[in-house]
C-alpha cells in the first residue's frame, strides 16, 4: 500500500510519449452506457449489466436528452433545453432539477426541487466554480461551502466534504489519459445527480488522467485501487476497483462515436 505521505504529494504525472498518452488522432467518442457490478470476479464484461446500468441518449447537437438507470423506479430523466436553462424531469413527470449553463454548456448552478420535509416540498440551489480548464474548484449550496477541490496538472488532488467535518479524499493517478471524462466528484451538494451530470459534460471536465488510488486522508483502510482496460482508441472500457478489505467493484463502459 502506498504511504500517506506519498499519496498526499503525488498528482497527475505525464508519462512517456507512448500510445496511452497521445491525444487520439481518430474519432472522438462519448459515453453510451455504464454498467456496474460487485464481487470477486467479472467473468464476462457484459454480465455487469445485470446489477445496474446507466444508458445515455443525445440530440443532434451532442446534448444529453435522456438518462435511464436500470436499478429501481424513478431513475429515468429527460432533459429539455431552453436558452441557458435545462429542465430535468423524472419519469413520474415531476420536474426535479433546473440547471443554468454558461456559454460553454457547463452547469454553473442548479435548482433542486425534489426535497421533502414535514412542512412540504422545498428548493435548494447549488453553485459551481470552475478553473480555466472547466474543472470544478468549489461547490456551494444555499451560499454555504460544501466542497473545495484541489487540482494539479489538471488532475484532482483532493476534495473535501463539509458535511463530514471537512473530510478530505485524496488521489493518485496512472499515466493513462482519461478520454471521455470519467469519474465524478461525489459531494452532498450534488447527490444524486452527480453521476450523469459529470459523465455527460454538464459539470465540466474530468481529471486529465485515470485515477490509480483514492482514500480518505489518514484512513488507509479506506483506500481503493483502480485498474483500467482501454480499447484501441484509448478509451476505458473496463475498470476494476479493489478496496483495502478486498471488496471489488467492476465498471464496464461502452462509447459511441461523435459524428
Amino acid at each position: 500500500m502506498m504511504s500517506l505521505a506519498a499519496v498526499a504529494v503525488v498528482s497527475c504525472k505525464k508519462g512517456d510519449d507512448n500510445k496511452e498518452n497521445k491525444e487520439p488522432e481518430g474519432p472522438k467518442f462519448r459515453i453510451a452506457t455504464l454498467a456496474y457490478c460487485s464481487g470477486e470476479n467479472l467473468a464476462k464484461p457484459e454480465d455487469a449489466g445485470w446489477f445496474d446500468t446507466w444508458y445515455y441518449t443525445y440530440d443532434d447537437q451532442g446534448r444529453v436528452i435522456d438518462v435511464d438507470r436500470k436499478d429501481g423506479p424513478n431513475k429515468h430523466w429527460t432533459f429539455a433545453y431552453e436558452g441557458n436553462k435545462v429542465t430535468v424531469t423524472q419519469e413520474s413527470g415531476k420536474e426535479v432539477y433546473v440547471l443554468t449553463l454558461n456559454d460553454k454548456g457547463v452547469c454553473t448552478s442548479y435548482l433542486d426541487d425534489v426535497k421533502e420535509s414535514d412542512w412540504g416540498a422545498y428548493q435548494e440551489t447549488a453553485t459551481f466554480t470552475y478553473d480555466e480548464t472547466l474543472r470544478i474548484t468549489k461547490i456551494e449550496k444555499e451560499g454555504e461551502l460544501r466542497s473545495e477541490i484541489t487540482l494539479r496538472d489538471n488532475c484532482l488532488v483532493s476534495w473535501t466534504k463539509t458535511k463530514d467535518d471537512n473530510a478530505k479524499r485524496i488521489f493518485t493517478y496512472s499515466t493513462v489519459k482519461n478520454l471521455g471524462d470519467l469519474h465524478a466528484i461525489y459531494s452532498e451538494a450534488i447527490d444524486p445527480p452527480a453521476r450523469w451530470m459529470y459523465e455527460t459534460g454538464l459539470l465540466g471536465k474530468g481529471p486529465a488522467y485515470l485515477p490509480m488510488t483514492s482514500e480518505w486522508e489518514n484512513r488507509p483502510e479506506t483506500q481503493s485501487t483502480l485498474t483500467c482496460k482501454v480499447d484501441d482508441n484509448g478509451y476505458c472500457v473496463e475498470e476494476k476497483k479493489v478496496f483495502a478489505d478486498g471488496w471489488t467493484e467492476f465498471f464496464v463502459i461502452t462509447w459511441e462515436e461523435i459524428k
